[in-house]
């Protein structure tokens, strides 16, 4: 018998396409998020809009201050660190348990999004690398068997998908992505799960060097861009 689900709020509707500009990098770390213009673009009420923007502070990407509104949380180089430093751990164990507990179907759609991602960083498609990235990592919590464990690692990434996406572009990152992802799948499909958690601790720790040493740049890269809005 199908599960009924409840078809999504319009303030949830509203919270989703934020959260994707977020992390696309339409509205950037530190920037104003204006009610009245959110509302003109979507044509709904500012209320609407308000909901929307709580619905994203729980999850840390939106700020609200008492002289600017809501701005887009930017996280300071240290709390980044912190964060994939937890992320290496987590996501450690969680490709671990997959390759342990996944059946077969699930290790063949993984490998998929990573097919899909290699084809991206040929064709140097960011969005589509993207987006395979966390279709491939969806695949990963959906096998890992414990539900505890994919609430703390969706928790995480909601807050840093942003700079995940504005740290591919550097430093050969879609090829070296392209590479570990690759060898991640062949070492799930013998169920050698400690190369597997060795491999994306690895991995997690060249993403934190990336962002490391770009981290400025994307800061000065977001005050540029708000600069520009403002003249």
């Amino acid at each position: 018998m199908a599960v009924y689900q409840r078809p999504p709020k319009l303030s949830e509707s509203i919270a989703q396409q934020l959260k994707d500009d977020i992390i696309k990098g339409i509205y950037l770390p530190g920037e104003r998020l204006k009610i009245i213009e959110i509302a003109r673009r979507f044509g709904v009420s500012q209320t609407s809009v308000r909901e929307a923007l709580k619905i994203l502070e729980k999850s840390d990407l939106v700020s609200e201050s008492p002289h600017k509104g809501y701005v887009v949380t930017n996280l300071t180089l240290d709390e980044l660190v912190d964060i994939w430093t937890i992320k290496e751990k987590l996501w450690s164990l969680a490709f671990a348990w997959f390759t342990e507990r996944a059946d077969k179907e699930l290790i063949k759609d993984a490998e998929k999004w990573v097919s899909e991602f290699r084809n991206a960083y040929i064709e140097n498609d960011l969005d589509r690398a993207f987006e395979a990235n966390f279709a491939f990592t969806d695949v990963i919590l959906a096998g890992c068997g414990s539900r505890k464990l994919v609430t703390l690692l969706r928790s995480i990434e909601d807050q840093v998908k942003r700079y995940r996406y504005l740290s591919l572009e550097f430093d050969d990152n879609l090829k070296v992505s392209s590479q570990y992802f690759g060898e991640i799948i062949k070492a799930i499909w013998i169920r050698d799960s400690k190369k597997v958690s060795t491999m994306i601790q690895e991995y997690i720790r060249f993403s934190q060097k990336v962002l490391k040493e770009n981290y400025k740049y994307m800061q000065e890269k977001s005050k540029e861009k708000m600069r520009k809005e403002q003249l």
